[in-house]
C-alpha cells in the first residue's frame, strides 16, 4: 500500500523535519521520507527549482498529504498543527477543549519563536559562521545567544518541575502533545551547540522519556542522518 504522506526532509543535521515525522508515527500514518540536499541544485536541493515549488522558501519540512487531494503544508509547526487537526479525532496531542489547545499552541509557538532560532543561532555560531564571513563568530555573538539559550532552558526546566507537581512529566498538559514533539529535536542535539544541559534536570528526566519511546526512535530512525 502506498504511503498516506511524503516528507520532505534533507540529509545531514537539522531537527526540524523531526518534529514533522513524530507526529505522523504517533498518529499512525504512514509516509516515505525524501531527502534533499542543501543547495540550490534544480532537482534535488532544497533551494533548487523542484523543490521550490512544494516550499517557495527553500525549507523543509514540508508534507504532501496523499489522503487530502495532496494537499502540501509547510513550516514544522503549521505541519504539526494540520496533522493534529485533521487526523487527531481524539484530541490527544493538541488538545480535547479551546484551553487545552491554547495551553499547548503557547508552548508550541514559544518552541517556534524562542528556543529554536535562538539555539539555531548558536549552531550556526560554532559550526558555520566562518564559512559564511570568513571570520570566527565575536564573543559577544555567543554572549547573546548562549545567554538567551540557556535562559530558554531554565524556562522549560522550570515548566517540567511544575507539571511534576501537577503529576505530569509533559510539558504542557498530562500527556505527550504537540509542545513536547517540538521541543524534543531540539533538545536532543543541544550537544551540537556545546550547550550543557547537565543544570536542568528536569528537562533531562523529560528527554530520557522520550529518547526510549518507542514511536520517537521509530520516527528518527526513518530520517536521513547524512
Amino acid at each position: 500500500m502506498a504511503p498516506q504522506f511524503t516528507l520532505y526532509s534533507h540529509r545531514g543535521p537539522g531537527p526540524n523535519p523531526l518534529k514533522t515525522a513524530l507526529v505522523l508515527e504517533k498518529l499512525g500514518l504512514t509516509f516515505e521520507v525524501v531527502a534533499l540536499d542543501f543547495g540550490d541544485d534544480p532537482e534535488k536541493g532544497v533551494k533548487g527549482e523542484k523543490f521550490l515549488k512544494v516550499n517557495p522558501n527553500g525549507r523543509v519540512p514540508a508534507l504532501v498529504d496523499h489522503n487530502n487531494s495532496d494537499f502540501c503544508i509547510w513550516e514544522s509547526g503549521a505541519t504539526m498543527v494540520y496533522l493534529a487537526e485533521k487526523y487527531d479525532k481524539t484530541g490527544s496531542i493538541y488538545g480535547k477543549d479551546v484551553e487545552e489547545k491554547a495551553i499547548v499552541m503557547q508552548w508550541l509557538t514559544h518552541q517556534l519563536s524562542g528556543l529554536g532560532p535562538v539555539q539555531g543561532n548558536v549552531n550556526f555560531a560554532y559550526h558555520y559562521w566562518e564559512g559564511a564571513y570568513g571570520e570566527k563568530a565575536s564573543k559577544s555573538v555567543f554572549t547573546r545567544f548562549e545567554g538567551e539559550t540557556h535562559r530558554l532552558y531554565q524556562i522549560l526546566d522550570d515548566q517540567l518541575a511544575r507539571q511534576a507537581q501537577r503529576g505530569s512529566q509533559w510539558i504542557a498538559l498530562d500527556r505527550p502533545t504537540l509542545a513536547d514533539f517540538a521541543f524534543y529535536p531540539w533538545v536532543n542535539i543541544a550537544g551540537f551547540g556545546k550547550i550543557d544541559l547537565s543544570p536542568y534536570k528536569n528537562v533531562n528526566k523529560w528527554l530520557d522519556a522520550l529518547k526510549n519511546d518507542k514511536q520517537v526512535q521509530a520516527a528518527d530512525s526513518k530520517l536521513p542522518k547524512s
